[in-house]
């Protein structure tokens, strides 16, 4: 399994404010620096090539047991079981949320989204970072 890390920030420059004492802050630990609210932020750091694995043929499976093992680590976090889920996902079949879990499925993002706004997501936010494996960001094609 790759190692997937939830972090309250993802940027030094980034600033949230908090929604009780209304302080603008960089999340630094993902609790208020005044009142130690929990801030509401995480984001969830997958290395591309942890997630892809070596080998081309093996990509799919990846994929799948790494969504899924973020899917079951959002529902158990907010105490919910497979039955809550899929019903407030739309009606999904508890039988397909346990196999996307167990990442014998690969969901299509048609489903995920519903999933995502179930488990109280408001964003999903893909950031790359290139390596410095010769693509240079400034350069012009």
């Amino acid at each position: 399994m790759p190692t997937l890390d939830f972090v309250p920030s993802i940027r030094d420059s980034e600033t949230i404010t908090c929604l009780r004492c209304r302080t603008r802050q960089f999340p630094r630990n993902g609790t208020c620096v005044r009142c130690h609210l929990s801030l509401g932020l995480e984001y969830l750091v997958a290395p591309i090539d942890s997630l892809l694995g070596c080998f081309p043929v093996d990509q799919h499976e990846q994929l799948a047991r790494s969504i899924g093992f973020v899917l079951r680590t959002l529902r158990k976090r907010h105490h919910m079981c497979q039955s809550q889920l899929a019903a407030m996902a739309g009606g999904m079949n508890r039988s397909f949320l346990s196999k996307a879990e167990c990442g014998h499925v690969l969901l299509p993002l048609s489903r995920l989204l519903p999933l995502a706004r179930a488990l109280g997501l408001t964003s999903v936010i893909l950031r790359f970072e290139a390596t410095d494996s010769g693509w240079d960001a400034k350069a012009k094609p």
